[in-house]
């Protein structure tokens, strides 16, 4: 697997695309990633509210998680016009997505509680649950999750490696004091859609 051909077929999909990728990647960050919620609930003294941040994201992780990867998905490929809309499009199956995530979480944790690194690992192991599922809905949670693992059986190392090459990119955001995340979230996760997208090839 070429790193950088996968970071340049990125690019090029996303020319022309900025602004719908943006705004979707944005949007779903903000439901999916609830710590800066959480901290600034916290440091306020609102303790209900930092809770309620957290389930949502355990509520609607999964299905905003699928709902993202069909849009990632659309936009790797081209079958269809990338929409805002296909974020929210996954509700169909919301239990289904719910289960997924919760499985995925709770073994993420279990492996984080034992040290560090068997949780990066679990985390990568499961990494393409929810691509799998977002396209084919009819499999079931046990299914997207033998099939990411059999996909990641020998690639977690060069996932792992596709992440960290975004690191310069993530501390050109700190130093923008968070404006440039806004081009290289979506950047990242069209990467990793292609990524996928490789897995599923070969």
């Amino acid at each position: 697997m070429d790193t950088a051909e996968l970071k340049s077929r990125a690019k090029e999909q996303l020319r022309g695309k900025w602004a719908i990728a943006v705004g979707t990647v944005l949007v779903a960050n903000i439901i999916l990633e609830v710590d800066v919620g959480y901290k600034v609930a916290s440091k306020l003294g609102i303790e209900g509210l930092s809770y309620s941040l957290d389930l949502i994201a355990l509520l609607l992780g999964g299905v905003i998680s699928v709902g993202l990867c069909r849009f990632l998905l659309d936009m790797a490929t081209k079958r269809r016009e990338p929409r805002f809309d296909t974020l929210f499009s996954s509700f169909n199956i919301y239990l289904k997505t719910l289960g997924l995530n919760i499985l995925i979480t709770l073994a993420v944790l279990a492996g984080t509680l034992l040290f560090i690194v068997p949780g990066i690992i679990v985390s990568l192991m499961f990494s393409q649950a929810f691509y799998i599922l977002s396209e084919d809905p009819s499999k079931s949670i046990t299914q997207c999750i033998n099939e990411s693992v059999n996909l990641m059986s020998g690639h977690k190392w060069e996932l792992f490696y596709l992440n960290l090459t975004f690191i310069g990119w993530w501390l050109l955001s700190l130093v923008t004091l968070g404006i440039a995340a806004l081009w290289v979230a979506p950047y990242q996760k069209l990467t990793e859609a292609n990524f996928y997208l490789y897995l599923n090839n070969n």
